[in-house]
C-alpha cells in the first residue's frame, strides 16, 4: 500500500515548515479527525527488560502532557507557557541495544482511524517506525527520523485505514522522542470475530488434589537427603536441562552424576510429596555449541517460532510419558539412552516446569525470554504447538499432565509479560489457548510482617489478572524469601543469633500461611539448603550442602505440613489482633485452626479464648520433633485458651479423643540380640561383645550409638565417625527391641563399596527396609513409611563393609477404646475400617493407622485381626 503522509515542525528558535506530499484532509462530519484520550486505552511496553528501574520510563511516559500537545498534525505550534512547561527528556525503557529495538502497541479496543500524529523530537537521530492491523502481521504505516532538536513534528496519514492496533518502534534505547500525541476517530466496534480471538480462554484441565500441606514446600537438589526434605509438603526440583539431554538428543533418567529419577521420585512419593522438576537451563545438545545460553533453541534460531524449541518439548514429553499416569503410550515414541529400562505411566509426577525465571533481564540477553519467545516455547512444551511438532509437549504424553511456566521474577512488570504472552497465544495459536496450566512467579513479602506487606496485593493482582483472562488456572509462587535485615547484629553470624533465627522461622510460616489464606495453589520457599557463601548464605531451612543442620524455620516448616497434611483451608475468621485460619480435615470432622499474632516485636497475647468446636483439642506447636509436640488442651465452659504469641500453632478439635504420640523418630536401641529367632544360641544385651564372632558382628554395628543421630531428622554434624568395622557377609541375626514399635527410619554408616543390607519384621517376615551400602564413610539416614507394629527384627546382611546402623520409631501407644481398630485414622470405629483391612489383607491397599489393625496385640496383622474387627463392628453397632 502506498501512503502519503506530510510533516509539519516548529523549533523553540523560530518556525520553520517542512512539507511533503500536502494533500486535503476531507472526511465527513460523522468522522472528523481529533485528538485521542490516550488514558482510554492500553498502551502495552514491550521491551520491559529493565522497566521498573528509576531511571527508566515506560510508554505511559510518552502521554503525560496531553494537554499540552499541538491541536493538529497540520498545525504544529503550541503557546509558549505549554511548551516550557511540557518534558524535554526522551522516552527510555531499556539501556542494552542487545535486548532489541524498544517499541510499544496501543489497542484501542475498538477500530480506529488513525489519521496523523505528532511528537516532541527532543534530541538524537533516530529511525522510527509506525504500524497498524494485527500483532505478528504488521503492516508499516509510516517510517520516520528524528533529527531535528527540540520540535513539534506533524505526520499526516494520508489514506487511513482502520485498526484495533498500532505500533510504534525504534531500535535505539536513548528513542529521542519525549511525548507523542494521536489523532483519528473510532470508526466501529470489534465485530464478534475480533472479540473471540482475545476472549477470555478458560481453564478446563483437572484442578490440583494437593491438601493445605502440601502447599507447603521449597526448592531442593536431587542429592538433599530425604531427612531434610522430609519437612515438605512439596518440592521444586533444581534440574538442569543439560543433566536431563545428552549430545544426541536422548534422554537421561537413570544415568547420570546428578542421581537416578526413577528412585528420587518414588521416594517422594512413598513420603507423600508432591514433587514437580524445574528444568532449567540450555544444553549443547539443542544449542550446537559447549558454551550455551539458558534459552533453548539452536544457535541462530528464529526464537519466535515454537519449532525452534522441538528437543525441548520433546523432552518434556519423555518426562510426561514416564511419569505421568499414561500407560497407553506408543513405544515407538520413546527416546531415551539404551542403558535404562522403557517405562511408562509411573504415575510419579502430575506436572513439570519448563523454566526458571525465564525474565531475569540482569543475566544477558542469550539468558533472558521475552514474553513473546516465552510463549513460543510454552506452546511447543504444552502440545507441540497444536501437534506440529512430532512426540512434543507433555499433553500429547499425557493429557491430564500439567505445564507449568518457569517462575517470573521483577514483580513491577509480571502483569505486562503475562499479557504479551497471552497476545502471542491470542495471534499465534489457532485455539487461542494460554498454553500453560500454571501460573508460576517468584515473590515474598517486603515487610517483616507478611500479613500488611504487598505480598497480599500482588496476589490479589496476579488473581485478577488470572480471572480476566485465562479463569480457573492455578497459581504458584515457586521462590520466596522473607526480608530479615531488621534481625542482624553486627559480629555475630545469623545462623547464631537466636533471635534472627526465631523472627525468621515465624516469617517464613506466616508468608506460607498469608499465600494458603489467598488460595495460591502451591508455596515453595527459596530454598531447602543455605549457599555455602554469598548472598544466599543465610536462605536454607538448613545449612549448606554436607551439614544439613535443620535451623528453626525448619522445624516450623515441618510442623506446618504434618499437621495439615490432609487438610483442607476452609476460611479466615481473625480477630483485630490475632490472625486466625481454619482448616478441615479430609478424613474426619476435625476442625483445626491455626493461631498467631501478625507483629514482629515480641508480642504475646496471653489468656486468648476462643470457641471449642470440638468434645476435644489438641494443641500443636514447633518443637524439637519435626512433627511438632501435641498436648491436650482443656475445654471449660465451652471454651479454650492459649497464650498467642508470633509464632503460629494449631488447634486441632475432634469429636472423638486422639492418642497423642510426641516424638516419632526417636533412636530405639535393642534390648538384645541372637542369632536364633528362638533364642536357643547365645543372647547378647549389648552391655558387652559376645563370645560368638557371628553375634559380635552385629554387636559391632550396635555398640557406638552416640555416632548416629539422637533422632532420624537430627543433625549429623558434631558426630564422631564410628570405629569398629563389620565386614563378614551372609549373615542374619534377630533383634528383640523389648516391646512393641511403629519404625519410621533406620540408618547405616557404609564403609565403602556396595552390598546388601536387609531388616525384616521377624514375625511376618515382611521386608521393611533394605540398603545396597553404596556410601563411603556416610551415614545414610532414610525416612520410611510408617510400619505395622513390631517386636523383632530379623536383620540380614549380605556382602559389603559396614560401621553402624541405627533404628528410628516410637512404641505402639494405648490408644483411646473409641480409636480402637481405626485403621483409616478418620477418628472412629466403622465398616470403612474393616473394609480397609479386608484390602489390605488382599494385597490391594494400604493401612493408614497400621498399629490400630493389631487387634489381638501379637505384632502381626492377619485374618485374626479382621475378625476382632469385624466382632467388635458388631458390638459397636
Amino acid at each position: 500500500m502506498s501512503i502519503c503522509k506530510r510533516i509539519i515542525a516548529v523549533s523553540t528558535a523560530s518556525a520553520s515548515v517542512f512539507t511533503c506530499s500536502i494533500t486535503p484532509n476531507i472526511f465527513a462530519a460523522e468522522n472528523t479527525s481529533a485528538l485521542l484520550d490516550m488514558s482510554s486505552f492500553t498502551i502495552m511496553d514491550e521491551n520491559i527488560v529493565q522497566l521498573g528501574a528509576g531511571h527508566l520510563r515506560d510508554a505511559s511516559y510518552l502521554f503525560d502532557d496531553q494537554d499540552k500537545v499541538p491541536a493538529s498534525p497540520d498545525n504544529t505550534n503550541v503557546e509558549p507557557e505549554l511548551w516550557e512547561a511540557t518534558s524535554h527528556s526522551n522516552w527510555k525503557p531499556n539501556e542494552q541495544s542487545d535486548y532489541g529495538e524498544n517499541s510499544f502497541y496501543i489497542d484501542f479496543g475498538a477500530n480506529y482511524v488513525i489519521t496523523g500524529f505528532c511528537f516532541l523530537d527532543s534530541n538524537g537521530i533516530n529511525e522510527w517506525k509506525m504500524e497498524t492491523g494485527t500483532p505478528f502481521g504488521w503492516t508499516e504505516s509510516v517510517s520516520f527520523t528524528t533529527d531535528w532538536y527540540n520540535a513539534w513534528r506533524g505526520i499526516t496519514i494520508d489514506e487511513p485505514v482502520p485498526t484495533r492496533y498500532l505500533r510504534f518502534s525504534t531500535g535505539n534505547g536513548d528513542t529521542g522522542i519525549s511525548e507523542l500525541a494521536i489523532y483519528g476517530y473510532k470508526e466501529s466496534e470489534l465485530t464478534d470475530e475480533q472479540k473471540a480471538i482475545t476472549a477470555p480462554k478458560p481453564y478446563t484441565a483437572p484442578e490440583s488434589t494437593l491438601t493445605a500441606g502440601q502447599t507447603v514446600g521449597f526448592n531442593a537438589f536431587i542429592d538433599d537427603p530425604m531427612t531434610a526434605i522430609m519437612a515438605a509438603g512439596n518440592v521444586r526440583e533444581y534440574h538442569n536441562l543439560s543433566w536431563l539431554i545428552d549430545s544426541d538428543g536422548k534422554v537421561k533418567f537413570t544415568q547420570g552424576s546428578w542421581g537416578d529419577m526413577d528412585s528420587y521420585y518414588s521416594a517422594m512419593k512413598e513420603q507423600n510429596i508432591s514433587i514437580i522438576p524445574c528444568i532449567q537451563g540450555g544444553s549443547s545438545a539443542i544449542y550446537g555449541k559447549d558454551s550455551y545460553p539458558e534459552i533453548a533453541a539452536p544457535d541462530g534460531a528464529d526464537t519466535l517460532d515454537p519449532a525452534s524449541y522441538t528437543i525441548h518439548a520433546q523432552a518434556l514429553y519423555q518426562i510426561a510419558a514416564r511419569y505421568g499416569s499414561n500407560k497407553e503410550i506408543d513405544l515407538s515414541t520413546i527416546n531415551i539412552t539404551d542403558a535404562q529400562e522403557v517405562q511408562v505411566g509411573m504415575g510419579l509426577l502430575d506436572a513439570v516446569e519448563n523454566s526458571n525465571e525465564p525474565n531475569k533481564g540482569w543475566s544477558g540477553k542469550a539468558n533472558y525470554y521475552t514474553p513473546y519467545e516465552l510463549a513460543a516455547m510454552c506452546s511447543a512444551d504444552y502440545d507441540g504447538h497444536e501437534g506440529t511438532i512430532p512426540n512434543a509437549g507433555v499433553k500429547n504424553a499425557d493429557p491430564d499432565f500439567r505445564l507449568a511456566m518457569g517462575g517470573l521474577v521483577g514483580t513491577s512488570t509480571m502483569i505486562d509479560y503475562l499479557s504479551q504472552m497471552k497476545l502471542w497465544f491470542d495471534y499465534n495459536r489457532s485455539d487461542g489457548k494460554f498454553a500453560v496450566d500454571i501460573i508460576n512467579v517468584h515473590i515474598g513479602p517486603d515487610d517483616v510482617n507478611p500479613e500488611t506487606s504487598s505480598f497480599k496485593e500482588t496476589i490479589n493482582k496476579l488473581q485478577t489478572w488470572i480471572d480476566e483472562n485465562i479463569p480457573g488456572t492455578e497459581l504458584w509462587i515457586s521462590e520466596f524469601e522473607v526480608p530479615m535485615s531488621d534481625c542482624e547484629t553486627e559480629g555475630v553470624d545469623n545462623h547464631d543469633n537466636e533471635l534472627y533465627q526465631l523472627r525468621y522461622a515465624q516469617r517464613v510460616a506466616r508468608t506460607y500461611l498469608t499465600a494458603i489464606g489467598l488460595n495460591v495453589d502451591r508455596v515453595s520457599k527459596f530454598q531447602l539448603r543455605d549457599e555455602g557463601e554469598g548472598v544466599y548464605y543465610n536462605s536454607g531451612l538448613v545449612t549448606q550442602k554436607g551439614s544439613w543442620e535443620k535451623k528453626t524455620a525448619w522445624y516450623y516448616v515441618s510442623c506446618m505440613t504434618d499437621v495439615l497434611e490432609n487438610a483442607d483451608f476452609a476460611e479466615d475468621v481473625s480477630t483485630k489482633n490475632v490472625s486466625i485460619y481454619k482448616f478441615t480435615e479430609r478424613t474426619s470432622n476435625d476442625t483445626i485452626y491455626c493461631f498467631w499474632s501478625p507483629t514482629s516485636n515480641g508480642t504475646e497475647i496471653p489468656n486468648f479464648k476462643f470457641t471449642a468446636d470440638g468434645k476435644y483439642a489438641y494443641l500443636t506447636q514447633p518443637s524439637e520433633y519435626a512433627e511438632g509436640t501435641t498436648e491436650n488442651l482443656a475445654i471449660q465452659n465451652g471454651e479454650i485458651t492459649l497464650t498467642v504469641t508470633e509464632t503460629p500453632v494449631f488447634v486441632r478439635f475432634s469429636g472423638t479423643e486422639q492418642t497423642v504420640v510426641n516424638g516419632k523418630g526417636k533412636y530405639i536401641k535393642p534390648e538384645s540380640i541372637c542369632l536364633t529367632a528362638d533364642k536357643s544360641t547365645e543372647i547378647c544385651n549389648l552391655s558387652s561383645a559376645p563370645e560368638d564372632n557371628t553375634l559380635n558382628q552385629f554387636y559391632r554395628m550396635l555398640d557406638e550409638p552416640n555416632t548416629m543421630p539422637k533422632f532420624i531428622y537430627g543433625s549429623t554434624s558434631s558426630l564422631s565417625a564410628p570405629e569398629t568395622n563389620v565386614t563378614k557377609s551372609g549373615i542374619t541375626c534377630y533383634a528383640d527391641l523389648g516391646g512393641q514399635y511403629i519404625l519410621t527410619g533406620f540408618g547405616i554408616y557404609d564403609t565403602f563399596g556396595t552390598g546388601s543390607f536387609e531388616i525384616y519384621n521377624a514375625d511376618t517376615d515382611q521386608l521393611i527396609w533394605s540398603s545396597d551400602m553404596g556410601g563411603y564413610m556416610y551415614r545414610n539416614i532414610a525416612v520410611t513409611k510408617e510400619s505395622s507394629p513390631v517386636s523383632t527384627l530379623k536383620i540380614v546382611k549380605g556382602g559389603g563393609d559396614l560401621n553402624e546402623i541405627a533404628v528410628y520409631g516410637y512404641p505402639v501407644p494405648e490408644k483411646a477404646e473409641n480409636v480402637h481398630y481405626d485403621v483409616n485414622a478418620d477418628g472412629t470405629f466403622s465398616i470403612a475400617d474393616a473394609v480397609m483391612m479386608q484390602k489390605y489383607l488382599s494385597g490391594i491397599g494400604e493401612l493408614i493407622d497400621a498399629y490400630t489393625g493389631d487387634a489381638d496385640k501379637n505384632g502381626r496383622i492377619n485374618i485374626f485381626d479382621l475378625i476382632l474387627m469385624k466382632n467388635n463392628l458388631l458390638l459397636y453397632e
